[in-house]
């Protein structure tokens, strides 16, 4: 188990929406009723035949997934052996904010998971916080090969085997490190409206609107197809507190 550390209520935090959502259907990740969950990353549909990438029946319990994917790619990223998440800053508005990030700096994943109890998925989803990264190191616009000190820490990132297949697929993209003190959860933290409210703004700095016609899953999944930012200290504070709640850090 890492060591606990004390976060710095100075540095930024990103979050950023991750893993299977709605629009892959029976693909879900699954949270138990002790709060535990398994992470279900996104298939991989850039290179789908890829070769470095992993197939679904090699990192997942098959139990949880529909056979139709059992063969497929997986984009594993974030992926927490190593701790690296890669996504392209400069050229898709939704993860823009991630260009502001700089070393110490913490990023944080958000995810759909859906309820599991006795061998079946049911009818309950939410958005959960699943993980951190503080970040160690950042590889900006790769447009090719990596240096081996950096394929070292990085290798296992996604975004740098679709490369290492076909160079053309580097496409500038980031791919950010993280420390030793970076850790997938062991407990899901829930995200809920109250704690929506107090830490993310919209775009324009505006409250949120919660309109009736819409769950909060919903409107949180909506708000959330952009990484969004935080900087303001109470609101990291709150935040690191937030988790605290459910893990120990």
């Amino acid at each position: 188990m890492p060591k606990k550390f004390t976060p710095n209520l100075n540095k930024k935090i990103c979050i950023i929406n991750v893993g299977t959502n709605a629009s892959h259907g029976l693909l879900r990740s699954p949270i138990f009723p002790d709060g535990t969950f398994i992470f279900i990353p996104i298939p991989e549909t850039r290179e789908p035949e890829c070769p470095f990438l992993p197939l679904y029946r090699e990192i997942v319990d098959l139990k949880y997934i529909p056979q139709k994917f059992y063969e497929c790619r997986v984009h594993n990223d974030p992926e927490f052996i190593s701790f690296t998440y890669g996504d392209f800053p400069e050229t898709h508005p939704r993860s823009a904010n991630l260009k502001y990030l700089s070393k110490g700096d913490y990023l944080f994943f958000l995810a759909r998971l859906v309820s599991y109890d006795k061998g079946k998925f049911l009818d309950k989803s939410g958005f959960y916080l699943i993980g951190f990264f503080e970040i160690e190191k950042i590889l900006r616009n790769i447009t090719r090969k990596p240096s081996e000190k950096d394929l070292r820490l990085c290798g296992r990132n996604a975004h740098i085997k679709r490369g290492l297949w076909k160079p053309a697929a580097y496409a500038g993209s980031w791919v950010f490190k993280g420390s030793k003190n970076s850790r997938l959860f062991k407990y899901a933290v829930p995200f809920t409206r109250e704690l929506a409210e107090k830490i993310i703004s919209d775009s324009k700095g505006a409250n949120w609107e919660w309109p009736k016609n819409r769950t909060d899953l919903q409107v949180i999944g909506s708000y959330f197809r952009s990484c969004r930012r935080i900087e303001k200290r109470e609101t990291i504070r709150l935040l690191w507190e937030w988790v605290r709640k459910y893990n120990e850090i």
